[in-house]
């Protein structure tokens, strides 16, 4: 499947195979989790390094993907900081019940930034509950069965929303519109997060 980004966001208008969405969506979701491990000083968490070792990606295209998350990442974790005040997540669920969580929730067909940032974070803090009661060795290995399943998930569900608004990059121009579409996609983002862990632990 090809996927066209519009011109007048990037100056000349480009074709992105579904396998490019896949691989920037999927570097961007290991990023947002280790770096959110780093700010929160989780002890022994996994690196970059460790989470992509047996990945294999050119070069010139992880530096694009580096140079991309370092413009939208702050955005992202800007949003995570306002959802913070919800943490009780299960302690140990499975990849499966995460799935089912994540098709649950977005059933609706409802696609917006602010659900989309729930995601991840929603990725983040399942990280953080699964590593107390998991083999470290191994943790690198789950992380990214996790991040494959959701990033699956994100290229059925979300690859023609997020790539006719602009690709990744869109998502700094949106949330720099106002400060009530910034408030209303952060209850968005709330919302979302919490009916996840609802529906996870019932």
């Amino acid at each position: 499947m090809i996927l066209l980004i519009p011109a007048n966001f990037t100056g000349n208008q480009r074709q992105v195979h579904e396998r490019d969405f896949s691989q920037q969506a999927t570097y961007f979701l290991q990023s947002f989790i280790v770096e959110s491990f780093e700010r929160e000083s989780v002890v022994n968490a996994p690196t970059l390094t460790e989470i992509r070792a047996d990945e294999e990606v050119e070069e010139t295209a992880v530096v694009q993907f580096h140079e991309s998350w370092s413009e939208i990442g702050l955005t992202f974790r800007r949003i995570a900081d306002s959802i913070d005040q919800v943490s009780d997540i299960p302690k140990d669920p499975s990849i499966d019940e995460i799935m089912c969580y994540v098709r649950d929730v977005f059933s609706d067909g409802e696609i917006n930034w602010g659900r989309i940032v729930a995601l991840f974070y929603f990725a983040y803090k399942v990280c953080v509950k699964k590593f107390e009661s998991y083999m470290e060795r191994t943790f690198p290995a789950w992380v990214n069965k996790l991040v494959y399943a959701l990033v699956k998930f994100l290229v059925l569900k979300f690859a023609d929303w997020i790539v006719n608004r602009g690709g990744w990059k869109s998502i700094q121009e949106y949330f720099g519109t106002s400060d009530i579409i910034w408030k209303g996609l952060v209850v968005l983002s709330l919302l979302t997060l919490s009916l996840g862990i609802y529906k996870l632990k019932t």
